[in-house]
């Protein structure tokens, strides 16, 4: 099956339709969508990329060239301006983008996707640097079940933001693999806060190991940790910039105490208790 098949079934068959695939991994244009600007940061652009265009259909890029469905938008109108917002100026440093004038889309969410967004994944081909294209006869790899995050590549690749951890934790069915290998081990773990850099060591080693620990955090927040409780109290959204990864994996059948020590070493080579988040 082709994209372009999916696209006339809905009724998306005139020839001004584009496809987009932003990557969103970098720092500066992850910050500005956990910020919830996503749909800001696509609306500007330096050239005019999608002059003729009727509908955009947008992607976000995966691992190799996969690209996972965000949405789809109409393009409503389009204007020059000089400036861009505040919020988006690191755009203009990380995409060399320099002086204005700046194209700015007025674009309107279309929901003819909308049951196979966050789910449809497609092949975007070879040139994976042409991020904006008429090529709708892509391959389409898979749809992925409601509820699925992403897919578990082993524990030295865990990298998860908290909206992909609750997302884990929230649907255990169609998130298996994770709660299968999460839960059959101990370990010690890091939370990110990316905003300021500062990290939290902790550890797990009681009831479903590493997955009962993590769900825990998607319930709570907080997990109980005096400092992380102090900060949520002052900046109640700050849980939305945390992130979790996994720094060592232990058998579940290590004693508490081999967990807790290996957890109090590795706060010690990071800092955790002087610099980071950790009070003890």
């Amino acid at each position: 099956m082709k994209l372009s098949d999916i696209l006339q079934l809905k009724g998306l068959t005139n020839n001004r339709i584009k496809v987009v695939r932003h990557t969103t991994d970098r720092n500066e244009i992850r910050n500005i969508i956990e910020a919830g600007h996503f749909e800001l940061y696509q609306s500007y652009q330096k050239s005019n990329v999608f002059k003729d265009t009727e509908y955009i259909i947008v992607f976000r890029a995966l691992e190799g060239r996969k690209a996972l469905l965000q949405g789809v938008y109409k393009v409503n109108k389009v204007q020059k301006v000089s400036k861009l917002p505040d919020v988006l100026n690191p755009i203009i440093i990380l995409e060399n983008w320099g002086a204005g004038p700046f194209y700015f889309y007025d674009l309107i969410r279309d929901y003819s996707l909308s049951e196979l967004e966050e789910r449809l994944v497609i092949d975007w081909g070879s040139s994976t640097v042409s991020w904006c294209q008429k090529k709708l006869d892509k391959d389409v790899i898979e749809i992925l079940p409601k509820g699925f995050a992403k897919t578990f590549l082993g524990y030295e690749n865990v990298i998860l933001m908290f909206n992909e951890l609750e997302k884990i934790v929230k649907n255990p069915d169609v998130n298996r693999q994770w709660k299968m290998m999460l839960s059959n081990v101990y370990g010690v773990y890091l939370i990110l806060d990316t905003t300021n850099g500062q990290q939290y060591v902790g550890s797990a080693y009681g009831k479903d190991g590493i997955w009962g620990r993590w769900s825990d955090y998607v319930h709570t927040k907080h997990g109980g940790n005096k400092i992380l409780i102090e900060l949520l109290t002052n900046d109640p959204m700050r849980y939305k910039k945390f992130q979790f990864s996994i720094l060592n994996v232990l058998p579940n059948s290590s004693l508490r105490e081999q967990v807790i020590q290996l957890e109090q070493i590795t706060k010690t080579k990071l800092g955790t208790k002087t610099f980071g988040l950790n009070s003890n």
